[in-house]
């Protein structure tokens, strides 16, 4: 018999052999045949708080004094503090080298050899975890236990080996292996991820997790193109209040429910959390939406703020720098601070009483750089010079005709006061800003449970008119030249209210409806057919709507 059948009718090759059958990842060396390498991964049963313990700064000693329960209370604060928490699934593998040594496994025990890279299992346990080698084996009565000791490491690995149980049940790390141990389960998580099959929430069709995007806030999974297409869409109009989770019962997933017999408080109501600039980039999404998506984002929080001051130049209107909302240094920053937090009692465009102090009255431009004073809108003409705020200028040609755009071809909302056109559809409105249920003929609020019992109940304004102004509102709405048959009136006749109707009108007299809302600042056309009067109290002039006098 030859060398090599006798080593291929060894105990020790066929035992790795089996092991090899088992756990395909293991290495054998091919210079050596009785020796392995195998690594071990840490998957923790759930994620698990990491301290990562941050160095205390060491100063010169300090006063010796009595302590007090005040001092006590601090130090464990200052404990608190310098330690730094986070969550982890997964830890990096153990590295396990396996020899079999002559007399193996009668005689001696199989030689185990236990690393971490990066280091960041003690010694002592690593020792330990050795050591249990040589007892398996002696338990097992000097036989076979290659594979008695891989799956008594992988229960430990459970357990994260039981270094948990020497902290209080919380693991501790030193300060150097954050960044590899968060890269590493950032990365493992990914892998686990691009592995799974997810249900995308959106177009409801299975998809791999390489095709797909997590949330990081609430964890919900979509795929990458409806994500891009939702999103892209939002930031091209303006809606970036719509930059969220698509999920319908995200938000009231992160309300927690009060335990009973817990005193019940009001939450302080607070606006859906946007997605950050960096997932978005994730995502992904091009630069430059990323960067319009910034950049309204902010310019919503300033036109939002009463205490906003504009820059009295016309040419420039820029806000003037404020602590509330810097300006960016890098256009990708984003804001991400309370989107409700509560303004201050100052008004500087208010009234007099509420102008700000005279340590505040300095305003700089943070387009312009151009200096001036809050309250008077001048240049800056220093802190002792008494000014009266000025006085509001007659309104140009361009802002009367918006403003009269707003008056004929909006409806506010009742909530807010956004003025809202409708482009399409139904008279069945949400409000963008504030997702209030109104009427856009009459601005009247509508209940969310039924908002179209509103357009149901004879009598009303709005009855069986749910489909007026279908193709939208506007000037010269697209595909809506049938439903603005707009009605004139006679101005040298002597009855001003006797309304002359066009060929699409109908024989029959239509009876007089009820007093419209008072909402409105305008009473929209009627519907083709049949046509309805307009109310007594409004006529219509050259194609819009003017007050009769």
């Amino acid at each position: 018999m030859t060398e090599a059948d006798e080593t291929s009718e060894d105990d020790r090759s066929v035992e790795l052999s089996s092991i090899a059958a088992i756990f395909p990842e293991i290495k054998i060396n091919p210079e050596s045949p009785f020796k392995a390498t195998l690594d071990l991964p840490v998957a923790l049963p759930s994620p698990t708080k990491v301290y990562f313990q941050q160095p205390v700064d060491v100063g010169f000693p300090a006063a010796l004094t009595p302590p007090t329960s005040i001092d006590e209370h601090k130090a464990e604060l200052d404990q608190t503090a310098a330690r730094d928490v986070h969550v982890l699934s997964y830890l990096p593998p153990v590295n396990l080298h396996i020899e079999l040594p002559d007399g193996y496994p009668s005689e001696k025990p199989p030689r185990v050899q236990l690393n971490t890279q990066p280091p960041w299992l003690p010694a002592p346990i690593l020792a330990k975890l050795s050591n249990d080698c040589e007892r398996l084996w002696k338990e097992c009565g000097q036989d076979m236990v290659v594979f008695t000791y891989i799956d008594h490491l992988q229960q430990l690995a459970e357990t994260a080996f039981g270094i948990q149980d020497t902290n209080d049940g919380e693991l501790y790390l030193a300060r150097d292996l954050k960044i590899p141990l968060l890269d590493f389960n950032s990365k493992t998580e990914r892998e686990k991820f691009e592995q799974g099959t997810f249900e995308c929430g959106i177009c409801l069709e299975p998809k791999k997790g390489a095709s797909c995007h997590r949330l990081l806030r609430c964890s919900h999974v979509f795929c990458v193109p409806c994500l891009q297409d939702f999103y892209n869409t939002c930031i091209t109009e303006g809606d970036v209040d719509s930059v969220k989770c698509l999920a319908p019962d995200c938000d009231k997933n992160q309300h927690p429910t009060p335990a009973p017999g817990s005193e019940v408080q009001t939450p302080r109501r607070k606006k859906d959390r946007t997605i950050g600039p960096s997932e978005l980039l994730q995502i992904p999404l091009s630069t430059e939406t990323v960067q319009r998506y910034v950049f309204l984002k902010r310019k919503k929080k300033i036109e939002a703020d009463t205490n906003t001051v504009y820059c009295p130049r016309h040419w420039c209107q820029g806000a003037a720098r404020s602590k509330r909302h810097p300006k960016p240094q890098d256009p990708m920053e984003d804001d991400d601070g309370s989107d409700d937090d509560e303004a201050s009692p100052t008004e500087p465009n208010g009234k007099v009483d509420e102008a700000p102090s005279r340590e505040n009255r300095l305003a700089i431009c943070e387009d312009c750089n151009y200096a001036f004073c809050a309250i008077c809108k001048k240049g800056w003409h220093g802190d002792l010079v008494f000014c009266v705020p000025r006085l509001q200028a007659e309104p140009t040609e361009e802002e009367k005709a918006t403003e009269e755009y707003f008056r004929l071809y909006t409806t506010h909302c009742p909530t807010c006061n956004v003025p809202c056109q409708k482009l399409m559809g139904c008279n069945h409105m949400r409000c963008v800003k504030c997702d209030t249920h109104f009427c856009y003929l009459c601005s009247a609020w509508l209940s969310p449970d039924n908002p179209y019992r509103h357009f149901n109940e004879e009598g009303r304004y709005c009855y069986n008119r749910l489909w007026d102004l279908e193709g939208g509102d506007g000037e010269n709405p697209i595909g809506a030249d049938a439903l603005h048959n707009i009605f004139e009136v006679d101005s040298d006749d002597d009855a001003p209210n006797e309304l002359f109707w066009d060929l699409h009108s109908s024989d029959e007299e239509p009876e007089p409806e009820a007093e419209p809302p008072r909402r409105r600042h305008r009473a929209p056309p009627p519907a083709p057919i049949p046509l309805a009067p307009m109310p007594p109290h409004e006529t219509r002039k050259n194609g819009s709507c003017v007050p009769s006098k």
